[in-house]
């Protein structure tokens, strides 16, 4: 491994986890341009082998420069953080491009957020700063989340750490929904079921996914970006939920239908709604007419969940571990992300 080669980050994850990669003195780290044409270009002008990139999607010259520049050598693309959908996991395959991720590193900062989320729409926050910020001094009422049922779809690490914030912290009871076999949950667990679910406070679990909108006071979401759960929350699980209830969205952005949402939050069908990703990022409306931005009783963050200091600096670490062990032809040791099963 050549002590000059050098990995190109992309800006936005350069200046998050700057502090790291200035301290790899094994390879030189250079930020570089998040738009893929611009990216590829830079590619093959500093003949890069590695790059580490964010959640923008790529869809093909990063590719076809990373293949040129590598040659039968192989390259990488390094996800900093741990959603792979802007990633074309195929073409990579296909061209020879290994994929990894930083799994586990970002779980404590996501399900945070996504408990700081259900208590500022709880307690209308964002509301009583805007009327504060005017001149008002409103009394918006809001409600204790004591007792409440959460129910959480996508039982992974972060929904399982949620879990348990909210209730030994706050004594929210919690209804896990995972479509997982019983098996693959157990592993996760590294033990019985029901010695998992106590240790992280569940008091119900099931593979029913509509039981968590039909009797959740509360639904948060964790699930993937795939084919399977693109819109899962659609205009008829929306219906299924109580006047009262209340969503959460810090997994991805297409998980959620935002026109059926926005329908559902103006007829107050539901009673309010926070996100944090968005099908479209930066954000637009899918349908100009029903911008999320008008409603008063949805709260909004900009993709935030895993920008923590301590998340950004864990996600450098272990992206250029990844990057330090493929240089170094140490490939069993990446934390690979699974190509398609038919991908070449």
């Amino acid at each position: 491994m050549a002590a000059a080669e050098v990995v190109l980050v992309t800006r936005k994850e350069y200046a998050k986890g700057q502090e790291a990669f200035a301290a790899a003195d094994w390879v030189r780290v250079e930020p570089a341009a998040e738009d893929e044409p611009a990216l590829a270009a830079e590619v093959r002008a500093r003949r890069c082998r590695a790059v580490i990139v964010g959640v923008r999607p790529y869809r093909g010259p990063l590719y076809e420069a990373l293949a040129e520049v590598a040659g039968a050598s192989g390259s990488l693309i390094a996800r900093f953080g741990v959603g792979h959908d802007g990633i074309d996991k195929r073409q990579a395959a296909a061209l020879g491009i290994r994929v990894t991720n930083t799994p586990g590193v970002l779980d404590q900062s996501v399900a945070e957020h996504a408990l700081w989320l259900l208590g500022a729409l709880a307690r209308n926050v964002p509301r009583s700063d805007a009327a504060m910020r005017a001149g008002e001094f409103p009394s918006f009422a809001g409600i204790e989340l004591a007792g409440k049922v959460l129910g959480i779809v996508g039982f992974g690490a972060i929904g399982r750490r949620l879990a348990a914030m909210a209730h030994f912290g706050l004594g929210m009871q919690v209804l896990a929904v995972d479509r997982r076999s019983r098996e693959s949950i157990e592993r996760d667990l590294a033990g019985p079921l029901s010695q998992g679910l106590a240790r992280y406070g569940v008091e119900h679990y099931t593979t029913d996914v509509d039981r968590a909108f039909c009797e959740a006071d509360v639904v948060s979401l964790h699930l993937p970006a795939t084919p399977e759960t693109h819109h899962f929350v659609d205009e008829r699980r929306l219906e299924r939920m109580r006047p009262s209830a209340l969503l959460i969205n810090t997994s991805r952005g297409s998980v959620v239908d935002e026109v059926a949402l926005y329908d559902a939050l103006a007829a107050q069908q539901i009673a309010g709604a926070a996100l944090d990703v968005y099908q479209q990022e930066p954000y637009v409306p899918v349908d100009p007419a029903k911008d999320l931005r008008r409603l008063p009783n949805v709260v909004l963050t900009p993709h935030t969940g895993s920008n923590t200091h301590e998340a950004n600096r864990r996600m450098a670490e272990a992206a250029l571990a990844n990057v330090r062990h493929f240089l170094a032809g140490r490939h069993d040791q990446l934390t690979l992300v699974a190509p398609p099963q038919d991908a070449s």
